[in-house]
């Protein structure tokens, strides 16, 4: 027979012998401390579809009873749903986003590799066990890596496997931080938060970038190669076609903010919308009536979110989205730094060349391009006369 103790006072429950023990009364039933050598555990029994199960709840003294009576019945309701561990959650969401046409399987896979290489004890884990602290946990030992960008796809991810979880969402609510790689968020991601959006969807962005190439195809080509290289915007309104190569697909940068000249492959979506603009006898690729002979400050792209005229994309942003596409195709963070110009990419130069050689100088761009493709819903064609 089960021992009885009073589990209200704790002095006595650490000083009980090893064995199983209930309460003494009526306030917590079917709770049950297992008193062991090195440890005690709580456990709750519970019928669940018409069967007794034994529930771990977790450790005494880290959790009192009354912590682990509620726990318990979280977890009985979990125990009834088909959504026990976050990987269950994760499969559902993804297979849920699947139906529904918003998932490729490669985006899936590679989400799901991410979560297995960072998160995977918290993959492993009940939902009702989970809490913000031990995702915080994860997301830090990523950022002391300096993997910002990582850190942020492992958050959506964990967030979105709660989503049709019983219990309440670690991550929702700002619950959890991640450190930024730039200054601030990118427009999109504050907009999509405030209005209950997938900030991992990039549709609403891309609509607006068409729909400025369709009004003016100088200024809205400008935003596609902004948009999809991760080059700062000064350097691609101000480059001159002997600066583009469209037969081998590059960008030769020069004068950057950094102070270096880089060759950078770039995607073949970017080609195929310079190929579109390629007329006229100016040395500028984007030309304009300003001093300086092409187009001025290109500001943001705005979008009708919830009946209301937002701002869904900054110059500066785009520097962000291709960070994060970078990383969600398992690159480095210095090639991803390389292929968007930056200083950090141009330290070891040699090396950097040998590695994209070796991939095939194009394999690591084609990568991010499928990322985008994959986040903005489509695949894009840039052939202007039939848009028209």
């Amino acid at each position: 027979m089960t021992a009885a103790l009073d589990f209200t006072k704790p002095a006595r429950l650490r000083k009980a012998a090893p064995g199983m023990y209930r309460h003494d009364g009526d306030r917590f039933p079917g709770l049950y401390l297992n008193v062991g050598k090195t440890k005690n555990t709580w456990y709750i029994k519970r019928k669940v579809e018409g069967k007794t199960k034994s529930i771990k709840i977790g450790g005494f003294p880290a959790m009192d009873a009354a912590t682990a009576f509620k726990q318990g019945d979280t977890k009985t309701g979990v125990a009834k749903s088909n959504i026990i561990t976050v990987r269950d959650g994760w499969t559902f969401w993804c297979d849920t986003s699947q139906a529904q046409g918003g998932m490729s399987d490669d985006h899936r896979n590679r989400m799901t590799r991410q979560l297995e290489m960072h998160a995977k004890g918290i993959m492993d884990s009940n939902v009702a066990d989970v809490t913000s602290a031990d995702v915080q946990a994860a997301l830090n030992d990523l950022m002391a890596d300096g993997k910002n960008a990582t850190a942020r796809a492992v958050r959506i991810g964990i967030g979105n496997a709660f989503n049709f979880a019983d219990v309440v969402n670690p991550v929702a609510q700002k619950k959890t931080r991640v450190a930024k790689s730039e200054e601030k968020r990118a427009q999109w991601e504050m907009v999509a938060d405030a209005h209950d959006r997938d900030p991992d969807d990039w549709s609403v962005m891309w609509e607006a970038i068409k729909a400025k190439r369709e009004k003016n195809v100088i200024i809205g080509t400008a935003w596609v190669v902004m948009f999809f290289t991760g080059i700062r915007s000064d350097n691609v309104r101000s480059l001159t076609w002997d600066q583009v190569d469209l037969q081998n697909k590059s960008i030769h940068l020069t004068k950057m903010k950094n102070g270096l000249a880089r060759t950078l492959p770039v995607a073949n979506g970017v080609i195929d919308a310079l190929q579109q603009i390629r007329a006229g006898d100016s040395e500028f690729v984007f030309p304009g009536s300003g001093k300086d002979g092409y187009i001025g400050d290109t500001r943001e792209l705005r979008a009708e979110i919830d009946e209301k005229d937002l701002r869904v994309i900054e110059p500066h942003d785009c520097r962000r989205h291709f960070m994060q596409a970078a990383a969600e195709a398992f690159l480095p963070e210095y090639v991803a730094h390389f292929l968007r110009g930056d200083k950090k990419g141009g330290k070891d130069n040699d090396m950097l060349m040998k590695y994209l050689k070796r991939m095939g100088n194009r394999r690591a761009i084609d990568e991010i391009e499928k990322v985008y493709f994959e986040r903005i819903k489509e695949v894009p064609d840039f052939n202007l006369e039939q848009r028209a």
